[in-house]
Parts: structure tokens; C-alpha cells; sequence
């Protein structure tokens, strides 16, 4: 088994290097935030770092979660099928993105009102336009990761980061960065470079003459409903922490821990490239009857994952004061146990990451549904709790013990389906 692993780990790394190169370039954004964090006055970057929580949910909302089915759905053949199922889901990404789009308009000034504190004012707009755009460039993107198209995705996915690096880092240069608006007007135009890049290489695998019926329509929102209650959950677990800090807890607190969060997300980017090529493989393993070698397949993932992301590890457990005065000349010095806890939480999030892939994979997406309401209720809880009294602290405290929770949690249920039917 450790040999098939290991085997299974080359592969996919050289399979999976544009993948990895995809979801770097939003390791590169992410780390180029650290200067967004550094650039924004403290009230601004609270208002980005709360309105970037909201975009979160409504981007899950507003068509995101039909994703995950086109992958599944698309990846299984090459056949008249699987374009019907496409031409539904473009139709359906993008008018639940419009729907979602035009809610958060409705709701603005109710946003505004419940962060009285925190100035919001543009940020639904930006919201509804970064939702719209988002949904359209996912679509090609969704359609090249399902037919393996690495290469081709990559370059859209890449554009698009040097695109917003490019916007923001003019202001950065002018020193005219001031307003969340002027980072969100960038991630809006790259969404739009990558729209019409991946719209022009995923072209030849859609065919909307064949059009689609309730049928297709029907059984990929089925799929889909139960990948949003998923990611909903998870974006709950994943959010809740900063948008109750924004509301409980001081700026200082709400900006310190979203610098941590951002800092760790480099894990979360590496996990993302990893399910990107394990996501389509499990999938066309599980429906072709090689369902002995999946185990093998997401354990190698784990792998690889949890080998890249060590050195960053290392130094966000060890050396957290350290990293924060270098990187933010001592903004953020208070923050290190926060940086500290969610260190130490990158080490559980790759077998939790991997399982919630690989059921969604082998039709189950259910099992990551049972699993993230469970540690969402939890985590609001502790966040209700813990906040108050231990502020930016205990908004870590409950974050690290819902991921493991739940990524416990879909690993025992993904291998119970394995035994019963590999």
C-alpha cells in the first residue's frame, strides 16, 4: 500500500503541477494581501475583512456550489450526456448569481446598520458584482478541471490573479490604497479576464444546441443542493469567527486575526490544488469499478499536501512573533497565539480536505453535509462563548476544533462507504 502511495504521489504531482500553479497564483494574491494588511488603515481593512466574510457566503450562494456537480457530472464521459448536463449548469450558476446578486442589493442598508461601527458604504455593489463575475469565470473553469485540462485552466486562473496584483499594486505604488472598493474593483476585473480566457479554452467542450430538460437540470441541482448545504455549513464554520469578532470584539481584533487567517490560508490553497485533480480521478475510478485503488488516491494526496505545507508549519508554531513583526513591523505582534493555534490546525486540515473530496466523488456529498452542520453548530457556540471573553483567541479556539471535528467526522463516514463497497 505505502509503495502504491508513494507512486500514486509522483503521478499527481506531475499531473497536478498546473493544478498547483492554479491554486498558487491564489497563494501569490494571498500573499500579496499581507500587503493590502499593511497598505489599509486599521477601520478600513475591517471593513474588508468583514464584507470579504460576507462575500464568502453569497459567493457560495450565488452559484458556487454548482461547481462541485459539474466536476462530478462532466468528468464521468465525453458523450452527448455530459454536455447537457453542462449547458443546465451554466443556466443555472448564472441565474442563481443574478437572484443572489440582486438580494444583496435589497439588503444593504440592513448590512450597514448591523455594523454600525464599520463602514460599509459601496460594499454591496461591489458584493453583487464580485458574485456575478465570480460565477461566470467558475463556469470554464469548473468544465477544464472536469475534462483535465490543467494547462488551459491554469492560464485563466492566472490571468486573472496577475490582473487584480497588477490593479492593487498600482494603488500600492501611488500609495493611494484606502478603500476595501479599490481591492474588490480589482478582483472584479480579474474575474472578468478570466471569464473570457477560460471561456474561449472550455468553448470546445460545450455544445448548447443539445440544450438540456428537467432531467439533467433536476438531478444536478439534487447534487448540488447537497454540496451547498456542505459548503454553506462549512463557509459558517470557516466565517462565523470574523464576522462575530466584527460585531463582539474591537477592530484591532477583527484585523489582527483576519492577518493570521490570511497568512494561513496558504494551506487551504494547497488543498484546494490537491482536490482539483483528486476530485475528476476518484470520480471516473469510482463509476469505472477501480474502486480498491481510491483509498490509495486520497491517502496519496494527504501526502503529498501535508509534505509542501510543513516548512510553513514549522514557522507559524514555533516562530509566530516572529513572522507577524516582519511581516506587519509589529501591527499584528499581539495576534501570534492566534497564528500559533491555526498552525497547528494546517496539520488536520489536509485528511479532512481530501475525505470531503472523495465523497463528493463517489456520490456521497451528503457525508460532508452530516459533518460540517454538526461542527457548525459547534463552532458558533464556542464563538458566542469563547469571544467575548478571549476575543481574536477564542475565535481560533473554536475554528480548530470544528475543522477537526467535522474533517473526523467525513473521514469515518467516507470509510465506511469504502469498506462496504470497494
Amino acid at each position: 500500500m505505502i509503495r502504491e502511495m508513494l507512486s500514486f504521489r509522483g503521478k499527481m504531482v506531475r499531473r497536478g503541477a498546473p493544478a498547483l500553479v492554479s491554486r498558487g497564483s491564489l497563494a501569490l494574491w494571498g500573499l500579496f494581501s499581507i500587503l493590502i494588511v499593511r497598505a489599509l488603515p486599521t477601520e478600513a481593512y475591517a471593513a474588508y475583512a468583514v464584507a470579504r466574510s460576507v462575500q464568502i457566503f453569497a459567493m457560495m450562494l450565488g452559484g458556487g456550489f454548482v461547481m462541485q456537480a459539474i466536476v462530478k457530472h462532466v468528468a464521468e464521459g465525453d458523450t452527448r450526456r455530459e454536455r447537457r448536463f453542462t449547458n443546465a449548469a451554466i443556466v443555472l450558476a448564472l441565474g442563481i448569481a443574478g437572484l443572489i446578486g440582486a438580494l444583496l442589493l435589497s439588503l444593504g442598508s440592513t448590512l450597514q446598520s448591523f455594523y454600525s461601527d464599520i463602514d460599509l458604504r459601496g460594499i454591496p455593489w461591489a458584493i453583487a458584482l464580485l458574485v456575478v463575475t465570480s460565477a461566470s469565470a467558475s463556469l470554464p473553469h469548473s468544465i477544464l478541471q472536469a475534462k483535465q485540462k490543467m494547462v488551459r485552466m491554469m492560464t485563466a486562473d492566472v490571468s486573472s490573479v496577475l490582473v487584480r496584483i497588477a490593479v492593487v499594486g498600482y494603488f500600492l505604488l501611488t500609495e493611494s490604497l484606502t478603500s476595501p472598493l479599490q481591492v474588490f474593483g480589482a478582483m472584479i476585473l480579474g474575474n472578468l479576464i478570466s471569464t473570457a480566457v477560460g471561456g474561449v479554452f472550455a468553448w470546445p467542450h460545450i455544445e448548447p444546441s443539445l440544450g438540456f430538460d428537467r432531467r439533467e437540470l433536476g438531478k444536478l441541482f439534487g447534487f448540488s443542493v447537497v454540496t451547498l448545504g456542505a459548503g454553506l455549513a462549512s463557509s459558517i464554520y470557516a466565517r462565523t469567527d470574523i464576522l462575530l469578532l466584527g460585531k463582539l470584539a474591537p477592530e484591532r481584533e477583527v484585523s489582527g486575526y483576519s492577518a493570521c487567517r490570511t497568512l494561513t490560508a496558504l494551506a487551504d490553497t494547497l488543498n484546494n490544488a490537491a482536490k482539483l485533480v483528486v476530485l475528476p480521478v476518484i470520480s471516473r475510478m469510482w463509476t469505472s469499478g477501480r474502486r480498491s485503488g481510491v483509498l490509495h488516491r486520497v491517502m496519496g494526496a494527504v501526502m503529498v499536501v501535508s509534505l509542501i505545507q510543513l516548512p510553513l508549519v514549522v514557522g507559524f508554531v514555533f516562530f509566530p512573533r516572529r513572522i507577524l513583526n516582519f511581516l506587519f513591523e509589529g501591527k499584528y505582534d499581539a495576534a501570534a497565539p492566534v497564528l500559533m493555534i491555526l498552525g497547528i490546525l494546517m496539520v488536520f486540515k489536509p485528511l479532512g480536505s481530501m475525505f470531503g473530496c472523495m465523497s463528493a466523488a463517489v456520490g456521497k456529498p451528503s457525508y460532508a453535509l452530516y459533518s460540517v452542520i454538526v461542527s457548525a453548530t459547534v463552532n458558533v457556540g464556542l464563538n458566542i462563548v469563547l469571544i467575548p471573553r478571549y476575543g481574536a483567541v477564542g475565535a481560533a479556539i473554536a475554528t480548530a476544533f470544528s475543522v477537526i471535528l467535522g474533517g473526523a467526522a467525513v473521514m469515518v463516514l467516507s470509510l465506511r462507504k469504502l469498506r462496504r463497497e470497494a
